[in-house]
């Protein structure tokens, strides 16, 4: 499944939320955002970068941002990097599993966050004429999920809290009892345009179906996926 990632952009720079699993890949993710920013003539600095969490996928890529963008403040949860110190090595194994590039997984610096969302906060990034709002709504897909507003678009980011392109992701680091509480809380928020972790983005409606998913599921076992 395709990874979403985003960035916000302003007059100040951009926020990349998610960085994509190996250092090759987010070097040239970042050379076609470099591209449409310069097109519209906005600045392709990187200010900050969020991990949604700590899935190979969504924050392997971040020490190749930082190579290029060295002041760029990581943000992710204030439980992520222990999460990653726990669960990265098993991460990069996952990532050949999944089909990443073996020797290009083998050669990614993991790179823990240094700014940290506690949960049930929210934090807020000025970018010049533009905001992402960092909030961390709840255990669900991980222990270390956030997601990302961005106001002036009517825009969440919701990582793999929210999938379309497939069902909801449950592993041993997911905690499906807590899922629905934290998809309840995103469905508070007055964003009408959810764009997943992966597929394509959707409205409140699809977040309710998906809540009424994972509340049936809320009893089960982990299944690995």
């Amino acid at each position: 499944m395709a990874l979403n990632v985003a960035a916000v952009a302003g007059r100040a720079g951009f926020v990349l939320v998610d960085t994509g699993s190996y250092e090759r890949e987010t070097a040239a993710l970042l050379d076609g955002l470099a591209a449409v920013l310069e097109r519209d003539g906005l600045p392709a600095r990187a200010l900050a970068v969020v991990n949604t969490h700590g899935h190979f996928d969504h924050c392997y890529g971040n020490a190749e941002v930082l190579r290029r963008f060295p002041d760029a403040d990581v943000w992710g949860h204030t439980g992520l990097p222990a999460y990653l110190a726990r669960w990265g090595e098993e991460g990069r194994a996952d990532a050949v599993r999944f089909g990443m590039p073996a020797e290009d997984m083998a050669a990614v610096r993991i790179v823990a966050p240094t700014h940290l969302v506690d949960a049930g906060r929210e934090v807020r990034l000025d970018i010049g004429g533009a905001e992402a709002l960092l909030y961390a709504p709840g255990r669900g897909h991980t222990g270390c999920d956030v997601v990302v507003r961005v106001p002036e678009a009517g825009v969440l980011l919701a990582g793999d809290l929210v999938e379309e392109s497939a069902p909801p992701s449950y592993g041993p680091d997911s905690f499906p009892a807590e899922w629905p509480g934290t998809l309840a809380h995103l469905l508070e928020l007055p964003e009408s345009v959810v764009v997943p972790g992966h597929g394509e983005p959707v409205d409140r409606e699809f977040v309710l179906g998906q809540w009424e998913y994972v509340k049936a599921r809320r009893g089960d076992p982990v299944d690995g996926g």
